[in-house]
């Protein structure tokens, strides 16, 4: 992130918005953490969903930042302060999604967002605060001012968030009633329309459709958070789709309104940059600081603690005589820097207990802080145990620092704690066992807190779970040394956010995490170990590293590939480098069959595994999760994949013979045959298979395999006389559409820009032609991208056939485009001629004739449909192509609800390129067969040579660096992050990290930047660095796992 200087100078102040450092432990420990730690160890992540500033994980045409800061707006507007509802920043719109106020997917996709972090001690309405500081923030603008100790709401608002079409009048009444005046009123609108802009799918008399890139028109004519929705409006050129263009006529030009209730005397202060951004940062942290005060009371100010205990745990080791305690100590090394830190620990009696000493664990950074944790683990006596400590922090200079947590040390109890190693979750139960000092008394319990989905609201339910809390009384067991063991057990529906505790009276050792548990309880010994060592090496080293079995309602298929041309899960995707565990992904794929953690923070949904996707070598999933440590994540071009238990109970594993035996705890695949009713079998191989299943026992029986077999529930007849078979080709007709070429994305705007749809799982042609009715022209890129259009955009243009090449996901027969490729299709007859048998194409260079395949088989089915019919002729000045093509077919097809039975022979289709003439001869016979047969001629003259890809020494002010692995559990660069798989070309990645020292491209569409590279990226063979790019095939954008890298000069 670049920062200005006005808000270099707003860094240095920060502290001074704040109060005397808090006393630890707090009621805002969970929001500090997560508004702190947005990337390193111990990061929540919470930051990552919206830097770099204009990054979306939701796809082209969202900015996720921006609908942070609307959605707290939208939360905040139907407050009113004259009767008792009153309102505020408190959650509420939750189960406002339906009321015709909150439009757009934001708001769904946003809240979703959050509910991953949300919990007992941290609520949706601090969540919501906290959006428009990091959405702020994370673009460059002002720190907003954070408290926490907001109350959620559990039902929804009344309605009241101003609409577009509103006057002037009606504004100022409707901000009146949430408390403010005219001059709020207009420097909110500005601050809030510094980001983002309007959709045209959502409001298309703002926006018309098809008229800019992705249908999202920007409020101005940046992503980042500035003055130019100001400096624009008062100056011009004035881009704002609420005060100019057809919101005029529509009368929705709602900024105009608001801008010019004050003669537009508040919007000339804010073209001063200084001026905007203190107006802002003064009007955000107020509209965050409403709520209802007969119920909130706000806390102070919130700063990042100077030292912080994070992860403390005791655990009662074998025989009872020792307690080992670890954790970490956070200490803030913005403006230190530190040598050493130690803590000096008083035993349970207040009696000074001894000093222990601490090491390096990792390092953590936020959006202007950085910290480093040093590890504790050290073995006390259980006899004199502990009660409080002081932590001493030596910097550089030998100068140490004392802090003792406002004078009341840092309080830790020995009197009740949950035993880690021995506790565990497994197949829905978790199981709990504490150590209590025999002198406490009273009852133990054991409180679990779990994440429910809610199911109220129609059409959209609330996206956020509700939160439900089980106590029950723990069982006492033995003594042993001086405490009692007791246990206790929960049975849970879903492990993500799953929250345990154990207290007694006014002792608890609370709010652990479910998911950090092994799957197997470890024993607690009651003898001493013999050994006079005074480590803890007695300890079970437990939970442990391993690949999860079963999490939640899904069950682990093994380490899996990435498909060909296309993501092996491509329905939706998450990104959580810093904290991505299994339970978490799991939770953005609820109701997807499928799911899988790639690279150590990617998240892929599915409900099919794409072609090309295969299962690899157990140990090639090799990423530890940043979120939990006791996970696995993947790895570069791997996927630890998960299916619903109840897909997989029906299925025999196959045991890979790379894998090595072990524990029933352990899993091992490498495939997976699937097996249901059906009475046809489907397989990738030409050998003849046998119908015979292997069914997966409670033993798990293994079975060894190399192929993968699946067998659907359709019934399906096939002629006994000819074999089953269609050949891949270009269809000449969808519909009432007629192929044109494969064409070139346009320059600077999509070649169709009016509609789009996505379906990388199942795209076909017909379902595109379906999306895209009563528009003049569709086409299909990248396999599962469908555009449509009434005009081809300027430059785009035709390019060779043989440049469509992805197969469409939902029909192996038909091309569905390539990357920066479209499969296009025109309302009418064919693109030169008005015959049914062919398309003719003309340019200055020769003329060709395309032989394509046409379908004249006859069809029964009933539909609604539309005739329409046109003769193109289409001249063009590019490369004149022909086609070599030799294709025989007959086939017979009848379509009913509930069968079809299909027989044909075809010859295999060939997409190759010649010269610059053909003839065509087509002979068909009845309606219900069709018979081909093609003769084409070609001049032998050749077209230019293209000249063949090859690494570019230097782009721009960059020099080639060579081919580069990715980081160790980290991606190499880390500074910012941005995909183009339609169109990434070098220069753009180059253009998208100006001002970085280094970036890369990887995987042919992502461009990451930084400045630094991190640890594990190492130098790899050139040759390993081999796809090519989609936005310019002559240049190479990486591979998996391998980035196309250079550097500043």
């Amino acid at each position: 992130m670049k920062l200005c200087p006005t808000v270099l100078g707003l860094i240095a102040v920060f502290l001074g918005f704040g109060e005397a450092q808090v006393t630890w432990p707090n009621a805002i420990d969970e929001l500090e953490d997560v508004m702190f730690l947005n990337s390193g160890y111990r990061s929540r992540g919470f930051g990552t969903h919206v830097t770099p500033c204009g990054f979306s994980e939701f796809g082209p045409g969202r900015q996720t930042a921006a609908e942070w800061l609307r959605i707290g707006f939208h939360d905040m507007a139907t407050t009113n302060i004259y009767n008792g509802i009153h309102g505020g920043i408190d959650g509420s719109i939750q189960f406002e999604l339906n009321d015709g106020e909150n439009i757009g997917l934001g708001f769904n996709t946003t809240l979703h967002t959050y509910s991953n972090f949300f919990n007992s001690r941290l609520p949706i309405a601090d969540l919501v605060a906290l959006g428009v500081y990091a959405s702020t923030r994370t673009c460059g603008g002002p720190i907003i001012p954070m408290r926490g100790g907001r109350i959620d709401a559990t039902v929804p608002n009344q309605m009241g968030v101003p609409q577009p079409q509103n006057g002037q009048g009606i504004f100022v009444n409707q901000f009146t009633r949430m408390g403010f005046n005219t001059t709020d009123m207009i420097k909110m609108t500005a601050c809030g329309h510094t980001l983002g802009g309007v959709h045209a799918g959502d409001f298309n008399n703002i926006v018309a459709p098809g008229t800019v890139p992705n249908d999202f028109q920007l409020f101005d004519n940046t992503l980042e958070f500035d003055n130019a929705i100001a400096t624009r409006y008062i100056n011009g050129p004035d881009t704002d789709p609420l005060a100019v263009g057809i919101s005029i006529a529509s009368g929705r030009n709602s900024d105009f309104a608001v801008f010019t209730a004050d003669n537009n005397v508040t919007l000339q202060a804010m073209t001063n940059a200084a001026t905007f951004n203190s107006m802002c940062q003064d009007i955000l942290q107020r509209m965050i600081e409403v709520v209802d005060p007969s119920i909130v009371t706000l806390g102070p100010i919130i700063a990042p603690y100077e030292v912080k205990p994070e992860g403390l745990q005791l655990t009662l080791l074998s025989g009872g005589a020792t307690i080992s305690f670890t954790g970490d100590i956070r200490v803030r090394t913005t403006t230190r820097s530190v040598s050493s830190v130690s803590i000096t620990y008083l035993d349970r009696t207040g009696a000074a207990g001894g000093t222990i000493t601490t090491t390096v664990s990792g390092t953590a950074s936020g959006f202007d802080d950085t910290f480093t944790f040093y590890g504790i683990s050290a073995n006390i006596p259980s006899t004199t145990g502990i009660s409080a400590f002081t932590v001493l922090v030596t910097d550089t200079s030998g100068t140490v620092e004392t802090f003792n947590n406002n004078g009341v040390l840092f309080p830790i109890s020995d009197s009740v704690i949950v035993q880690t190693p021995q506790s565990c979750m497994s197949n829905g139960n978790l199981t709990v066992l504490a150590a209590v000092r025999a002198t406490v008394t009273t009852p133990v319990t054991l409180n679990v807190t779990e994440k429910v989905p809610r199911n109220t609201g129609s059409p959209t339910p609330s996206p956020v779970p509700s939160l439900v809390s089980s106590t029950s009384t723990m069982v006492k067991g033995a003594a042993i040394g001086p405490y009692n063991i007791y246990s206790g057990s929960y049975a849970y529906g879903s492990s993500s956010g799953l929250k345990y505790g154990v207290g007694s009276g006014s002792f608890a050792d609370t709010f652990k995490d479910a998911t950090a548990l092994g799957t197997a309880c470890s024993a607690l010994g009651t003898a001493v170990p013999t050994s006079t060592s005074t480590s803890s090496s007695s300890a079970t080293p437990t939970p442990t590293l391993s690949h999860k079995a079963v999490v939640g309602a899904y069950s682990f298929l093994g380490c899996y590939t990435e498909a060909t041309n296309i993501r092996a899960l491509s329905s939706a995707s998450f990104y959580n480098y810093t904290g991505m565990t299994i339970e978490q992904c799991m939770n953005d794929c609820s109701g997807y069959t499928h799911f899988g953690v790639e690279y150590g923070g990617e998240c892929y949904c599915g409900d099919v595994i794409n072609t090309g996707s295969v299962l690899a070598a157990l140990s090639d999933c090799d990423f530890i999760c940043p979120g939990n440590a006791y996970e696995y994540c993947g790895a570069g071009n791997r996927l630890e994949m998960y299916e619903l238990t109840s897909l997989v109970s029906s299925s025999s594993v196959v045991q890979s013979t790379s894998s090595t035996t072990s524990s029933s705890s352990t899993v091992q695949s490498t495939s997976t045959t699937k097996s249901s009713s059906s009475s046809v079998v489907s397989s990738s191989s030409s050998v003849p298979q046998t119908t015979t299943s292997s069914t997966k026992s409670s033993s798990s029986s293994l079975v060894t395999s190399s192929s993968t077999t699946k067998v659907s529930s359709t019934s399906t007849t096939t002629s006994s006389t000819v074999a089953a078979s269609q050949t891949l080709g270009i269809k000449n007709t969808v519909g009432a559409y007629t192929f044109q070429g494969c064409y070139t994305e346009a320059t600077n705007i999509r070649a169709l820009s009016s509609a789009s749809y996505y379906d990388y799982p199942a795209m076909t042609l017909e379902e595109c032609a379906a999306d895209c009715v009563g528009y003049t022209y569709f086409g299909v890129e990248y396999g599962g991208e469908c555009y449509c259009g009434n005009v081809i955009n300027a430059g785009s243009v035709l390019a060779a056939l043989s440049e469509c090449s992805f197969v469409c996901p939902g029909n192996p027969y038909e091309y569905c485009g390539a990357g920066n490729r479209l499969e296009m299709y025109k309302l009418g007859q064919s693109a030169a001629s008005t015959s049914s048998s062919a398309t003719s194409k003309v340019s200055s260079s020769g003329s060709s004739s395309t032989s394509v395949k046409i379908s004249t088989a006859t069809t029964s089915k009933t539909s609604t449909s539309k005739s329409v019919s046109s003769t193109t002729s289409k001249t063009s000045s590019s490369t004149s192509k022909s086609s070599s093509t030799s294709k025989t077919s007959s086939s017979s097809t009848s379509k009913a609800s509930s069968s079809s039975s299909r027989s044909s022979t075809t010859s295999t289709s060939s997409r190759s390129l010649t010269s610059t003439s053909s003839t065509l001869s087509t002979v068909k016979s009845s309606s219900t067969s069709t018979s081909k047969s093609s003769t084409i001629s070609s001049s032998s003259s050749a077209t230019p040579t293209q000249t063949a890809p090859a690494i570019k020494p230097t782009i721009g002010t960059y020099a080639y660096y060579g081919c580069q692995t990715e980081g160790t559990n980290i991606r190499a660069l880390t500074g910012a992050v941005y995909y183009n798989y339609a169109a990434m070309t070098l220069e753009m990645c180059a253009a998208n990290c100006a001002g970085f020292t280094y970036w890369g491209v990887e995987y042919g569409g992502e461009c990451y930047c930084g400045n630094s590279w991190n640890t594990g990226s190492v130098n790899a063979p050139g040759t390993d660095c081999s796809f090519l790019c989609p936005g310019n095939s002559l240049e190479y954008c990486g591979a998996g796992n391998r980035l196309s890298a250079y550097y500043l000069v």
